[in-house]
């Protein structure tokens, strides 16, 4: 697959086939594509927490929201949780530099979890100081995102903006999750 259609690809997922468990090994190796990507001043700051326990994967599940702009109707069943998850901590101090690291880290995992035909939700809305007590996270470290990820049980697509003109995702008449994009014209502003 080349790397636009992987990155059209890699939409985030919400519902997953809950019964599709993740090993510590697949996670593991999800994790390694971001050990191995760029990071600022090289410093590698970053670590990471994989989960696939199950009962630690419901207990973190009730830590995160996924989809806070579908209605409660919309958004995953209990047999569609992830089928494990990574936790990308940093220590408490990051500069900016540092938190780009983050983002890098994470597309990375997204993008390699697509590859393997998985899917994965990058998550900021999550109670980070009880996700860290949960994983027993080192005092001098914090939750900076998580990633839920499984094997899809939703189609992802990216669509032109709303009517409207909002970005909002939405689900459609057929219950697709839609992911309204700009077009390339709106993204490059300066041609020199």
């Amino acid at each position: 697959m080349k790397l636009k259609e992987l990155i059209t690809s890699a939409r985030t997922c919400r519902r997953f086939k809950g019964e599709k468990r993740l090993s510590s090994d697949i996670l593991a190796e999800l994790a390694d594509h971001a050990r191995l990507s760029a990071s600022a001043r090289n410093m590698q700051v970053i670590r990471f927490v994989t989960v696939a326990d199950p009962d630690t994967c419901e207990a973190l599940n009730r830590l995160v929201v996924m989809g806070g702009a579908l209605t409660p109707q919309q958004r995953a069943r209990e047999n569609q949780h992830p089928g494990g998850f990574i936790v990308i901590a940093g220590p408490k101090d990051m500069d900016d530099f540092a938190l780009m690291d983050v983002g890098i880290a994470a597309q990375s995992i997204n993008l390699a979890a697509c590859e393997a035909g998985l899917a994965c939700c990058m998550i900021g809305a999550v109670k980070k100081d009880e996700a860290a007590a949960l994983l027993g996270l080192p005092e001098d470290l914090q939750v900076r995102l998580v990633l839920a990820l499984g094997v899809a049980d939703e189609v992802r697509r990216i669509v032109p903006r709303r009517s409207d003109g909002k970005l909002t995702y939405y689900r459609d008449e057929n219950d697709e999750h839609c992911v309204p994009k700009i077009t390339l014209e709106e993204a490059v502003i300066l041609k020199k």
